[in-house]
C-alpha cells in the first residue's frame, strides 16, 4: 500500500476548477517531484493534500486513512507537513520562534521539540548561526531553509515542499536539493513541486502536470534520460 494515494482529485478556487480528476500514488521512503509550467496545478495539488483547499471530488488517503475533508491542523497531526510556496515565514519573529511554531500541534512535548530543533540545525547550520535573528532579515535562501525546517518541526512522515528553488541561485538551489535528499534518506517521504530540472537526480518518481492533469508518471531517472519529455514539458535541451 502506498503512503499517499490521490484518486480522482478535483478542486479549484471559488467556482474555477483547476484539477481535472488527477490520480497518483507515492511510496513510503521515496522522493516524488511534480513538474509543470506556471498554472499547471502543482501548488493546487499540494495545497489540497495539506488541507488548505476543499476537495470537490475524489479522495486523498494517507497511510490507508482518508484525510480529504480533515482540517489542516488535523492533517499535520496525521503526519503531513507543507513548506509553502513563497516561504511565508513570520518576519517579525526570530528564527528559533519560527521553528517552534512549526511544532504547534506537538507543543506539549518540549524535549522532543528541542531534539527536532537540533535536527533542523544539523541540516541547516546557517539557521543555528542566526537563531536569534528576525526571520524577515534573512536572505531568500535562508528563508527557504527556515520554511523547510519549520515544516520538519512537526516530525512529518510526508513532507510537501512547494517550489524549493524559487528565486535561489543555482548553487544555493543545489544545496537545498541535497539537504532534501538527506531528509529523505533519514526516513521522511518527500513530495516536491519544482520547475528546476536540477532536482531530477534526487527523484525516485517524477510527475508532469499540464492544465490540471497529470501527463507523465514514471521514474525520475527515466524522465532525466528522455530528451523529448525534458524538452517538451520542462524546456530542457
Amino acid at each position: 500500500m502506498s503512503l499517499l494515494e490521490v484518486t480522482g482529485l478535483r478542486t479549484g478556487y471559488g467556482i474555477l476548477p483547476v484539477l481535472q480528476g488527477i490520480s497518483f500514488a507515492v511510496e513510503e521512503g521515496q522522493t516524488a517531484v511534480i513538474f509543470g509550467l506556471n498554472g499547471a496545478g502543482k501548488t493546487t495539488t499540494v495545497n489540497a493534500i495539506a488541507g488548505l483547499l476543499p476537495v470537490w471530488e475524489g479522495q486523498i488517503r494517507f497511510d490507508g486513512r482518508v484525510v480529504s475533508g480533515l482540517t489542516a491542523p488535523q492533517i499535520v497531526k496525521a503526519g503531513l507537513a507543507l513548506s509553502p510556496e513563497g516561504r511565508r515565514v513570520f518576519p517579525g519573529l526570530s528564527v528559533l520562534t519560527n521553528l517552534r511554531l512549526g511544532a504547534w500541534t506537538r507543543r506539549s512535548n518540549h524535549r522532543e521539540n528541542d531534539e527536532t530543533v537540533q535536527r533542523v540545525f544539523g541540516y541547516f547550520p546557517r539557521l543555528e548561526e542566526r537563531k536569534d535573528q528576525l526571520a524577515g532579515t534573512l536572505s531568500g535562501g535562508e528563508q527557504q531553509m527556515l520554511a523547510i525546517g519549520r515544516a520538519l518541526m512537526s516530525r512529518p512522515r510526508l513532507l510537501l515542499i512547494d517550489e524549493a528553488s524559487l528565486g535561489l541561485s543555482p548553487k544555493l538551489a543545489q544545496t537545498v536539493f541535497e539537504v532534501v535528499s538527506q531528509i529523505n534518506d533519514a526516513g521522511t517521504t518527500v513530495v516536491i513541486v519544482e520547475q528546476n530540472v536540477g532536482v531530477l537526480p534526487y527523484a525516485d518518481q517524477a510527475l508532469i502536470m499540464e492544465k490540471g492533469a497529470i501527463t507523465y508518471d514514471g521514474r525520475g531517472e527515466d524522465l532525466e534520460r528522455s530528451g523529448d519529455l525534458r524538452k517538451t514539458y520542462l524546456g530542457g535541451d
